[in-house]
């Protein structure tokens, strides 16, 4: 007769039962393998390279500790909502960071073509925004095209919404933060502060401030035009302004820590790209933990 394992009341497993080796799994314990095995699949190069990343370093949650966590409930340590929330958690953490990594080689790409220096949204948009579509479109299909989900690769939807995505990533990150609008018309104005750091405080959030508007907007319309969302006036201000928010605060942050960095001779004051790709990948990274850190 084959041995069972009983479900509690609350999707547990009986702690005895399974000290005695009894195997058969209920509705539930298969709910949550099957829920592990699909973020799994969906995992494309990005997703496993950071993986890899975590399993070697422990920085965070890992496959090997969903697969633990999964054990836990089948001991009965845990409850099936906590199993549960703890694969989601793993799954929003691996989509978050390979976003940020995708971001992350699409900037930079943008700032090794548009070139180091004061550049312009004209130029910026000239130069960044192709190079940053193309790169930012190419590695979505690169990334479906290596997870486990059949047919994946080439999904025209995500295709275009990465194309929007990565013009406006690249365009942000080649643009020069004494080059923007607002910053430009308080200077001409000569309302710029008199202190050297609150200066480049103040640039980098008002630079910061536009690349979020035109982002938040963009994306949440891009949304809207494929359905993915109704459009609503209020969603959409709430989107820009949090997006603006974000990066506004995360470039007032940058700015200033540059300006510390070049006056102790940490960095050099002159423009290259390597400087400017350091500080644009400052900025997602630290952009992205905003994000996570206030829920937004």
């Amino acid at each position: 007769m084959e041995n069972t394992i009983h479900a509690n009341y609350d999707g547990t497993y009986n702690n005895f039962n399974y000290a005695f080796g009894l195997k058969r799994k209920t509705k539930e314990s298969i709910l949550l393998e099957e829920t592990l095995q699909n973020i799994e699949d969906k995992q494309g190069i990005l997703g496993k390279a950071w993986n890899g990343i975590k399993e070697i370093t422990t920085l965070g949650v890992s496959e090997s500790d969903c697969e633990s966590m999964l054990e836990k409930y089948n001991k009965g340590e845990v409850s099936f909502e906590k199993a549960i929330e703890y694969l989601e958690e793993y799954d929003s953490k691996q989509e978050t960071m390979s976003g940020l990594l995708s971001n992350i080689v699409t900037g930079v790409g943008a700032i090794a073509i548009a070139g180091a220096g004061p550049v312009g949204w004209g130029m910026a948009f000239i130069k960044g925004a192709p190079i940053g579509a193309a790169i930012k479109a190419g590695i979505g299909v690169l990334d479906r095209a290596t997870n486990d989900v059949e047919d994946d690769a080439i999904d025209g939807k995500q295709i275009v919404k990465d194309v929007v995505s990565g013009a406006l990533t690249g365009a942000a990150s080649a643009v020069s933060g004494s080059q923007c609008f607002i910053y430009k018309g308080l200077e001409n104005a000569s309302m710029l502060p008199t202190n050297e750091l609150a200066t480049q405080a103040l640039k980098g959030a008002l630079c910061g401030v536009e690349c979020g508007l035109m982002s938040g907007s963009a994306s949440y319309m891009t949304d809207v035009a494929f359905g993915d969302k109704e459009f609503s006036f209020g969603d959409l201000t709430n989107n820009a302004l949090t997006s603006a928010f974000v990066s506004g605060t995360v470039g007032g942050v940058v700015g200033a820590g540059t300006l510390g960095l070049e006056n102790s001779g940490i960095i050099n004051s002159n423009g290259s790209v390597a400087k400017y790709s350091v500080l644009s990948s400052t900025r997602k990274a630290l952009g992205t933990g905003e994000r996570e850190a206030l829920d937004l």
